[in-house]
Protein backbone atom coordinates (compact mmCIF):
# COMPACT_ATOMS: atom_id res chain seq x y z
CA UNK A 1 0.00 0.00 0.00
CA UNK A 2 2.77 2.38 0.48
CA UNK A 3 4.03 2.14 -3.02
CA UNK A 4 1.00 2.83 -4.80
CA UNK A 5 0.17 5.71 -1.81
CA UNK A 6 3.97 7.04 -3.13
CA UNK A 7 2.97 6.69 -6.47
CA UNK A 8 -0.19 8.81 -6.27
CA UNK A 9 1.86 11.50 -4.19
CA UNK A 10 4.22 11.73 -7.36
CA UNK A 11 0.87 11.95 -9.65
CA UNK A 12 -0.70 14.81 -7.63
CA UNK A 13 2.27 16.83 -7.31
CA UNK A 14 3.06 16.82 -11.06
CA UNK A 15 -0.90 17.60 -11.45
CA UNK A 16 -0.19 20.31 -9.18
CA UNK A 17 2.62 21.87 -11.21
CA UNK A 18 1.22 21.57 -13.99
CA UNK A 19 -1.62 23.40 -12.89
CA UNK A 20 0.50 26.26 -11.46
CA UNK A 21 2.64 26.19 -14.62
CA UNK A 22 -0.25 26.94 -16.53
CA UNK A 23 -1.33 30.18 -14.17
CA UNK A 24 1.80 31.45 -13.29
CA UNK A 25 2.08 31.56 -17.47
CA UNK A 26 -0.17 33.90 -17.79
CA UNK A 27 1.53 36.84 -16.38
CA UNK A 28 5.06 36.05 -17.51
CA UNK A 29 3.85 36.30 -21.23
CA UNK A 30 1.96 39.76 -20.06
CA UNK A 31 5.48 41.28 -18.25
CA UNK A 32 7.67 39.89 -20.49
CA UNK A 33 5.64 41.02 -24.04
CA UNK A 34 5.30 44.36 -22.32
CA UNK A 35 8.33 45.30 -21.26
CA UNK A 36 10.31 43.32 -23.70
CA UNK A 37 11.98 40.91 -21.73
CA UNK A 38 12.31 38.07 -24.16
CA UNK A 39 13.24 35.47 -21.71
CA UNK A 40 10.43 36.01 -19.58
CA UNK A 41 7.89 35.73 -22.93
CA UNK A 42 9.86 32.31 -23.52
CA UNK A 43 9.19 30.82 -20.24
CA UNK A 44 5.70 32.06 -19.74
CA UNK A 45 4.89 30.57 -23.39
CA UNK A 46 6.90 27.07 -22.21
CA UNK A 47 4.20 26.88 -18.75
CA UNK A 48 1.22 27.53 -20.72
CA UNK A 49 1.92 25.16 -23.33
CA UNK A 50 3.48 22.77 -20.71
CA UNK A 51 -0.13 23.95 -18.23
CA UNK A 52 -2.35 23.82 -21.06
CA UNK A 53 -1.57 20.15 -22.30
CA UNK A 54 0.16 18.70 -19.70
CA UNK A 55 -2.48 19.43 -17.08
CA UNK A 56 -5.36 17.24 -18.13
CA UNK A 57 -3.33 14.21 -18.86
CA UNK A 58 -2.03 14.44 -15.28
CA UNK A 59 -4.98 14.92 -13.42
CA UNK A 60 -6.53 11.93 -14.96
CA UNK A 61 -3.25 10.00 -13.98
CA UNK A 62 -4.07 10.92 -10.57
CA UNK A 63 -7.70 9.77 -11.36
CA UNK A 64 -6.89 6.56 -12.40
CA UNK A 65 -5.43 5.98 -9.23
CA UNK A 66 -8.61 6.34 -6.57
CA UNK A 67 -10.44 3.20 -8.07
CA UNK A 68 -7.60 1.35 -7.80
CA UNK A 69 -6.61 2.88 -4.54
CA UNK A 70 -10.23 1.69 -3.30
CA UNK A 71 -9.38 -1.80 -4.45
CA UNK A 72 -6.34 -2.65 -2.90
CA UNK A 73 -7.87 -0.91 0.23
CA UNK A 74 -10.53 -3.52 0.11
CA UNK A 75 -8.37 -6.61 0.05
CA UNK A 76 -6.03 -5.04 2.36
CA UNK A 77 -8.55 -3.85 4.95
CA UNK A 78 -11.77 -5.60 3.98
CA UNK A 79 -10.45 -9.13 3.46
CA UNK A 80 -12.39 -9.50 0.19
CA UNK A 81 -10.65 -11.99 -2.17
CA UNK A 82 -12.47 -12.57 -5.17
CA UNK A 83 -13.67 -10.45 -7.87
CA UNK A 84 -17.18 -10.76 -7.13
CA UNK A 85 -16.65 -10.04 -3.61
CA UNK A 86 -15.11 -7.12 -4.88
CA UNK A 87 -17.03 -5.53 -7.41
CA UNK A 88 -20.47 -5.91 -4.96
CA UNK A 89 -18.87 -3.94 -2.33
CA UNK A 90 -17.62 -1.22 -4.07
CA UNK A 91 -20.38 -1.04 -7.02
CA UNK A 92 -18.23 -1.74 -9.76
CA UNK A 93 -17.79 -3.95 -12.93
CA UNK A 94 -16.56 -7.40 -12.47
CA UNK A 95 -14.30 -6.64 -15.60
CA UNK A 96 -13.10 -3.21 -14.03
CA UNK A 97 -12.43 -5.37 -10.53
CA UNK A 98 -10.60 -7.96 -12.34
CA UNK A 99 -8.18 -4.86 -14.38
CA UNK A 100 -7.72 -3.65 -11.14
CA UNK A 101 -6.51 -6.38 -9.31
CA UNK A 102 -4.38 -7.42 -12.44
CA UNK A 103 -2.24 -3.81 -12.45
CA UNK A 104 -2.46 -3.88 -8.33
CA UNK A 105 -0.85 -7.07 -8.32
CA UNK A 106 1.83 -6.35 -11.24
CA UNK A 107 2.98 -2.73 -10.48
CA UNK A 108 3.29 -4.91 -6.55
CA UNK A 109 0.92 -2.74 -5.11
CA UNK A 110 -0.57 -6.06 -3.13
CA UNK A 111 2.47 -7.81 -2.39
CA UNK A 112 1.93 -11.96 -0.93
CA UNK A 113 -0.78 -12.50 -2.94
CA UNK A 114 -0.94 -14.66 -5.94
CA UNK A 115 -4.59 -13.66 -8.58
CA UNK A 116 -5.50 -16.46 -10.86
CA UNK A 117 -8.19 -14.25 -12.52
CA UNK A 118 -10.95 -14.80 -10.66
CA UNK A 119 -9.92 -14.61 -6.71
CA UNK A 120 -6.79 -13.72 -4.98
CA UNK A 121 -4.74 -16.24 -2.74
CA UNK A 122 -1.99 -16.02 -0.23
CA UNK A 123 1.72 -16.74 -1.79
CA UNK A 124 2.95 -19.76 0.41
CA UNK A 125 5.97 -20.17 -2.40
CA UNK A 126 8.01 -23.06 -0.73
CA UNK A 127 10.72 -22.51 -3.34
CA UNK A 128 11.70 -19.20 -1.97
CA UNK A 129 12.58 -21.05 1.21
CA UNK A 130 15.08 -23.26 -0.09
CA UNK A 131 16.51 -20.80 -2.27
CA UNK A 132 17.48 -19.13 1.05
CA UNK A 133 18.78 -22.02 2.69
CA UNK A 134 20.91 -22.70 -0.51
CA UNK A 135 22.22 -18.99 -0.05
CA UNK A 136 24.29 -20.38 2.79
CA UNK A 137 28.11 -20.67 2.68
CA UNK A 138 29.91 -22.82 4.98
CA UNK A 139 31.91 -21.18 7.34
CA UNK A 140 34.79 -23.64 7.25
CA UNK A 141 35.36 -23.80 3.56
CA UNK A 142 32.81 -21.33 1.29
CA UNK A 143 30.94 -24.11 -0.27
CA UNK A 144 27.17 -24.26 -0.82
CA UNK A 145 25.42 -25.76 2.55
CA UNK A 146 22.52 -28.02 1.46
CA UNK A 147 19.53 -29.50 4.00
CA UNK A 148 19.63 -32.58 5.15
CA UNK A 149 16.17 -33.01 7.55
CA UNK A 150 17.08 -30.38 10.79
CA UNK A 151 20.97 -29.94 9.24
CA UNK A 152 22.47 -28.04 7.30
CA UNK A 153 25.61 -30.28 5.16
CA UNK A 154 28.44 -29.08 3.72
CA UNK A 155 28.90 -30.92 0.54
CA UNK A 156 32.16 -31.01 0.24
CA UNK A 157 34.05 -30.45 3.54
CA UNK A 158 31.35 -32.54 5.14
CA UNK A 159 30.89 -30.08 8.38
CA UNK A 160 27.13 -30.42 9.73
CA UNK A 161 25.59 -27.04 11.44
CA UNK A 162 21.96 -26.82 12.73
CA UNK A 163 19.20 -25.05 11.26
CA UNK A 164 18.72 -21.69 12.68
CA UNK A 165 15.09 -19.80 12.56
Amino acid sequence: MESLKKDMRKALIWSLVATVCFIAGIPFIIIGATNSIWALLGIGVAFVVFGFYGMPMLWIWYAGFRPLKRVVEAVEEENLTTNSQIAQQLQMGERQVKALLTKAVNKKYLKGYLYNGTELSANNNQKIKKQQIALHKCPNCGARLDEQGEKLVCSYCGASFNKQG
